[in-house]
């Protein structure tokens, strides 16, 4: 039977940790009722111990979001865990997340804390979290570079506390595929009972393929941010977790309760409330996602877009119209044609050839055609005494420059 993963979405906390975003109380509300009509299960809205703006932050979404869980995060230190409850308990669903560092490094380098203590905080934050509510959720930070041993007794520990989730991190994106799945079966083998998300960051560009593989391996939910944003590389997109599950669904055995329809619209609100726009060539959301430039390539989008696309726009929210057939010196007639028609422009064979011929001269000295070039080829093609030579540097400048 095919399973459906859950999501902690961390657009609003760690995707907000990004260097040089902050977003207002009234955009992060905007952006939880964009992810929250998009069908993602626990809305992870921020640290409401870091100072009152956020704790008010997460209150008013707590406060006008049903549709999905809202969650703060919190050390293991009472006063934070109190203050986590405080702003999510007025939410139809809440839900509180305590964490600790578990690793060598973080419990010598950051906590000046040794094993005995870091497990007793683990236990004791599970517990004062569960006065409040069942919903206590646990993450080990750093567990993949954490002994394997410790990370039993810190399971052990917060599952007899009742913890309901527990997130295996890869916080610094250090695990290898095959490594991560290998952890999330010893863990699934020593506590066949365990409820298991996964939170992987892009440091070495592996956070979605680690977040794929904890699923094939069990895990049950995985933590993404929109755009890929987070920490330093950023976290597992979420729009190509949720992609690479409902296009691959039936290999993988599968599938998400996610509105994928509206991926291209929150994309785009929060590439404009962080001032953080995707790289162009973004997997899903990137400007040349449904864009291209080789003629081989053109030639056969152009017969069939199966041939060399794997999801269709409007499987995204984007429509058709904005697949791009990108004319440039490694474009085919078929492109230029495509393109010129769109523009107005029905040419013979002779008269696209004599436009495919001027538009390589102008390519030639020009790194992109714009519309304007595009329809003086055409209108040249169709003059069969224009000077092509002539027409091309009188479109680029003598230097060959824009």
């Amino acid at each position: 039977m095919t399973r459906i993963v859950k999501f902690f979405e961390t657009t609003l906390r760690d995707g907000e940790q990004t260097p040089g975003i902050n977003y207002f109380a009234e955009e992060k509300l905007e952006i939880a009722r964009a992810l929250a009509d998009m069908g993602f299960d626990t809305l992870d809205c921020g640290f409401a111990i870091s100072g009152e703006p956020e704790f008010e932050a997460i209150r008013l979404i707590a406060r006008n979001v049903s549709t999905a869980e809202i969650c703060s995060i919190c050390r293991c230190f009472p006063g934070d865990i109190d203050r986590a409850w405080e702003a999510v308990q007025d939410a139809a669903q809440g839900s509180i997340h305590p964490f600790i560092s578990t690793s060598p490094l973080h419990r010598e380098a950051k906590l000046g804390k040794t094993r005995a203590e870091v497990l007793e905080l683990a236990r004791t934050g599970v517990a004062r979290g569960r006065q409040h509510t069942p919903n206590v959720d646990f993450a080990l930070e750093d567990t993949t570079r954490t002994e394997h041993d410790f990370i039993f007794e810190v399971i052990d520990a917060v599952m007899k506390e009742g913890a309901r989730f527990v997130a295996l991190c890869d916080t610094v994106g250090f695990a290898l595929p095959w490594e991560f799945g290998e952890l999330v079966d010893e863990v699934r083998r020593e506590f066949p009972t365990i409820r298991i998300s996964a939170h992987c960051h892009d440091d070495l560009g592996l956070a979605v393929a680690n977040a794929l593989t904890a699923l094939m391996h069990g895990a049950e939910r995985v933590d993404t941010c929109v755009n890929g944003l987070g920490e330093r590389a950023g976290n597992a997109a979420t729009e190509e977790v949720v992609m690479a599950i409902r296009t691959r669904r039936k290999d993988l055995d599968l599938d998400v309760r996610v509105d994928t329809t509206k991926i291209i619209p929150t994309s785009r609100l929060i590439a404009r409330l962080s001032g953080m726009r995707p790289q162009w060539t973004k997997a899903v959301v990137g400007a040349n996602a449904f864009a291209h430039g080789g003629g081989i390539h053109q030639d056969g989008v152009l017969k069939d877009t199966r041939t060399y696309e794997i999801m269709r726009p409007e499987d995204i929210g984007l429509p058709p119209s904005e697949r791009r057939m990108f004319v440039g010196k490694l474009s085919g007639r078929a492109a230029l044609n495509a393109q010129l028609k769109e523009l107005g422009y029905d040419l013979t064979p002779d008269q696209l050839a004599r436009a495919f011929q001027l538009v390589k001269v102008i390519l030639g000295k020009k790194r992109v055609l714009e519309e304007m070039d595009l329809r003086r080829c055409a209108e040249a093609a169709m003059s069969p005494t224009a000077d092509v030579e002539a027409l091309a540097l009188e479109t680029v400048g003598e230097d060959g420059r824009e």
